[in-house]
């Protein structure tokens, strides 16, 4: 069997060699080459590898299914803003909500994709999002109003935290999120929309068992190319773009602040402004009131870019003008913090101005929507770390309290330990179940081969158990000394250095160690 397999494998890649033939005319003409005897062990080694393929793959299925942050409405197109809904025209409106949704957003678009060739039947399907929403019904000073918290995941280069980094070639970046926040008062209806998305130029940060791998910014990709896309289609999107990039401004992270403000300055578009803080730097000590030096320095131009304002006649009296893009590395714990105070701002301007503040009250000092508020901006950020790293996000304390407490730094140290084990040895799958879930990988029912086996190196199983053992060893000749000191110490050393020297052995190949994609190649990935 393995020797057909062998044999099937040189055949089609000669076969492949000719422009002419596609890899699954190449396979049929091999089998045609076979007889009898050979395509029935052929065939019942393709049923075989087939069927265990297809209990991963249904894994994989319910791995995303698995994720909470799935909406839908049968009603209200989720995936656009208020603004963009009320600059449609009557044609838009009366378009079903699959034909109509920005596609951005739209997560079951790879499944739906028959039934969108197929007009009569759009009313029965309706597109998916995913990320967060909150709706509170709240009251200050007697007047009540509904508060609503919707971010959207773009499934454009979806993934996971270390294989998804960066752009692609069409100016997509990784763990791009549109959050909207929304007031209904009155029949009046006020938003802010700000946007948060990877550093968008060509870098990738792969897994390697460290507990930070280095990121890697690509020497031969022509990034203006990709950064020019990614921020001429946010223009047309949202207008203005005042970009906050809180990386750090020292260390590993400086490459890409100055690579970032690099490329803003090159591009020269009077569209987009750029502001760098050291996120790490300004607030280390858990000073975290030193982040009211980046509000003040931005709130002439929040109240530049404004909000959308739409009033209970349907008339709109304010359009938003741009929007704020913040970033950090993750696009998580950091950006989720700045974005929340941006909003509290907003909102209390867009409060005021229907009323529902006196004149001089601060939205702080309403202590029962301030739990509301904290809560939900946390709630957020713990949704979006959830899907895009895998567990809760660091920082909510100070997002819920307002404040940094010893409490809150335990969790993060906790939080931080969980990331790097699914980083590392979980995350493979994680990115393979996205792929296959949004249509990025499409399974062939004609190969041969499984594409979940990867072939394994020696050093994958042996150094491993080598170290275990080294180790146990090492804790055996402890508890159990020979007849003299200088024997025991022999002992332990011997065993002490084997292990430690496998330790790190294992470290210099982490590559060969962490959990890979396997359906979609890193090439593609990156």
């Amino acid at each position: 069997m393995w020797k057909l397999v062998m044999t099937e494998q040189m055949t089609c890649s000669r076969l492949t060699a000719c422009p002419q033939r596609s890899p699954s005319q190449s396979r049929r003409m091999f089998l045609l080459q076979l007889s009898q005897d050979q395509f029935l062990v052929y065939w019942a080694q393709s049923i075989w590898w087939q069927l265990q393929d297809n209990k991963t793959f249904l894994a994989m299925l319910n791995n995303v299914l698995s994720v909470d942050g799935f909406y839908f409405s049968a009603t209200y197109d989720l995936t656009h803003t208020l603004q963009r809904l009320s600059n449609t025209s009557p044609e838009f409106q009366e378009m079903s909500l699959l034909e109509r949704a920005d596609q951005r957003f739209v997560w079951n678009g790879h499944l739906l994709r028959e039934l969108s060739a197929q007009p009569e039947v759009h009313r029965f399907a309706l597109p998916v999002l995913h990320g967060f929403i909150n709706m509170h019904s709240c009251s200050i000073n007697g007047k009540y109003f509904d508060w609503i918290l919707i971010s959207r995941r773009s499934c454009f280069r979806a993934g996971v935290r270390y294989y998804v980094r960066g752009i692609d070639s069409e100016g997509h970046a990784a763990n791009f999120v549109e959050t909207e926040q929304i007031v209904h008062y009155n029949g009046s209806r006020a938003s802010f929309v700000q946007t948060r998305g990877s550093i968008p130029v060509f870098w990738s940060q792969r897994p390697n068992l460290k507990y930070k791998p280095l990121p890697q910014i690509n020497k031969v990709a022509n990034h203006m190319d990709g950064f020019q896309r990614h921020f001429d289609s946010q223009v047309i999107i949202y207008g203005k773009q005042v970009i906050i990039n809180l990386v750090n401004q020292k260390g590993s992270e400086k490459p890409l602040e100055q690579a970032f403000a690099t490329m803003v300055s090159s591009l020269g578009n009077g569209m987009i402004r750029y502001i760098a803080f050291d996120f790490h730097k300004e607030c280390r000590h858990m000073r975290w009131d030193r982040l009211s030096i980046l509000m003040d320095q931005v709130a002439e131009m929040q109240d530049e870019l404004s909000y959308f304002l739409v009033d209970s006649a349907g008339k709109v009296m304010t359009n938003q003008e741009g929007v704020f893009r913040s970033n950090c590395m993750d696009c998580l714990d950091r950006t989720n913090v700045v974005q929340s105070l941006l909003a509290r701002r907003s909102l209390q301007v867009q409060l005021q101005r229907l009323g529902v503040l006196h004149v001089g009250q601060k939205l702080e000092e309403q202590d029962e929507f301030e739990k509301i508020y904290k809560n939900a901006w946390a709630d957020n950020a713990n949704a979006c770390a959830k899907q895009y790293a895998g567990t809760g996000a660091l920082k909510t304390d100070f997002t819920r309290t307002g404040k940094r407490t010893q409490l809150g730094l335990m969790m993060d140290g906790w939080n931080s330990l969980i990331r790097y084990y699914k980083n590392n040895f979980s995350d493979g799958f994680r990115q393979d179940s996205i792929d296959l879930f949004l249509g990025n990988y499409s399974v062939d029912e004609l190969e041969s081969h499984s594409p979940l086996s990867v072939p394994r190196d020696w050093k994958f199983l042996a150094l491993p158990i080598i170290m275990v053992v080294a180790f146990s060893m090492c804790i055996i000749c402890l508890l159990m000394a020979g007849d003299t000191w200088t024997e025991t110490l022999a002992y332990v050393l011997f065993w002490g250095v084997a292990s430690i020297g496998t330790f790190f052995i294992i470290l210099f190949n982490g590559k060969d160690f962490v959990d890979a994609p396997r359906l979609v190649q890193k090439e593609k990935i990156d």
